[in-house]
């Protein structure tokens, strides 16, 4: 009986089917061509055309409309970017103008566009647009800061790397900054440590009926003039107007009103060059200033407009009397003409209203500092112009600059 229960076994065993190589594969038990059309009654398509290939489900390949010039474009490194100071100075003055070397690793050779950013929370930074020169995979600049105070220790600095507009890497770094000393200044010290500062030029004329206003052209080297301002009490408004330049050679406008019983304006500032603190005392002298492109007195309140009418009026009157002597009509003329410049010498333009929320500027130029915004329609009276700006007189006294667009005539 076992040998019959054997011999069974035995021919079910050698009855079975072998294996095959997909059988032995890791495959569920359901065969995934079950519901798979005849194969025999497929026709396979040899011509797909470009439409067909863009409706079929997306892969990790690129894009198929993407030029080949681009289809690597993008470049691979193996390492993230670093910076590094090359060299910084170990000791600055607060308002001294250093420099810092840095040096950026990209780790390609590939060209990219940078966007650098500083914390200025403790420095002010001067330079903002760089210029990074290339050196195979490295990248070298010249940064320079400014330190705002003694408690400066460090500022961050941080590296954005573009490629085709798009930010490929990024790196910061936390920079160390000189070991800062304060300056013992003297009273009326303008903040301004420079190699060289030089006033050119300077003015005194009347702000408004109860202040004056002096400007004063400055131009500095290796200086900072957007910090100059004086801890003077005696002065009610003060600033820099028409910065030109950059900080190695700078030009620009500094302003100060104050009272009329102020003789001079005194400031000084820091040489670094010979170390030591140099001193301005600029007197007080009001002058006239009928064709000055600055704010200027009131060309009807001025000694010479006063004599120049009295002339006029005087020589007109006695052509009047020898035209009524001699009878000569060229007399009549020529009184006609001369009355007629000393109305028009009197107000050359006419009066004006001023627009609401117009800002009213020191200087005739964009970036020129506001005293003033109006904020109703105001009758003024247009005293000067240069290019697009008209210069107008309130009828407080103030003088000042609105562009001629901000003016509608009576």
């Amino acid at each position: 009986m076992l040998k019959k229960i054997i011999l069974f076994f035995a021919i079910c065993f050698l009855g079975a089917n072998e294996p095959s190589v997909f059988d032995m594969m890791d495959r569920d038990d359901k065969d995934k061509f079950i519901n798979m059309p005849n194969t025999a009654k497929t026709q396979t398509k040899q011509n797909v055309n470009l439409n067909e290939l863009k409706n079929i489900l997306p892969t990790d390949e690129p894009d198929i409309m993407t030029p080949n010039s681009s289809l690597y474009d993008t470049p691979t490194v193996s390492k993230n970017a670093s910076l590094k100071v090359l060299s910084m100075p170990k000791n600055a003055l607060i308002g001294e103008i250093f420099k810092v070397e840095v040096l950026l690793s990209t780790f390609s050779d590939i060209d990219f566009i940078f966007l650098t950013k500083i914390d200025q929370t403790n420095v002010k930074w001067l330079n903002k647009n760089l210029t990074w020169v290339k050196n195979g995979e490295t990248y070298a600049t010249t940064i320079y800061l400014q330190a705002k105070n003694q408690n400066a220790k460090s500022t961050k600095l941080e590296v954005s790397i573009l490629r085709n507009g798009e930010e490929f890497n990024k790196t910061n770094l936390i920079m160390f900054l000189p070991r800062l000393k304060e300056l013992k200044a003297p009273n009326f010290y303008n903040n301004i440590v420079a190699d060289l500062l030089e006033v050119k030029k300077f003015k005194t004329t009347k702000f408004d009926d109860e202040n004056y206003i002096m400007i004063v052209e400055l131009n500095a080297k290796n200086a900072d003039l957007g910090s100059f301002y004086l801890n003077d009490k005696t002065i009610i408004k003060q600033g820099v107007d028409t910065i030109v330049g950059d900080f190695g050679s700078q030009s620009a406008y500094y302003f100060a009103v104050f009272k009329p019983n102020k003789r001079t304006l005194e400031f000084n500032y820091y040489n670094q060059i010979k170390q030591k603190f140099e001193t301005f005392s600029l007197p007080v002298s009001v002058e006239d200033d009928e064709i000055s492109t600055h704010v200027g007195l009131n060309p009807k309140q001025s000694e010479v407009t006063i004599y120049k009418n009295v002339t006029i009026y005087s020589l007109a009157g006695l052509l009047f009397v020898l035209g009524i002597f001699r009878r000569r009509i060229s007399y009549f003329i020529a009184v006609a003409l001369l009355l007629a410049y000393g109305i028009y010498s009197y107000n050359p333009f006419r009066k004006a209203i001023l627009k609401p929320e117009v800002n009213v500027r020191i200087l005739p130029i964009k970036n020129s500092t506001i005293f003033y915004v109006s904020s109703q329609n105001e009758s003024v009276e247009i005293l000067d112009n240069k290019d697009e700006y008209f210069k107008i007189l309130f009828s407080d006294g103030k003088i000042g600059w609105v562009k001629k667009d901000e003016i509608v005539k009576n």
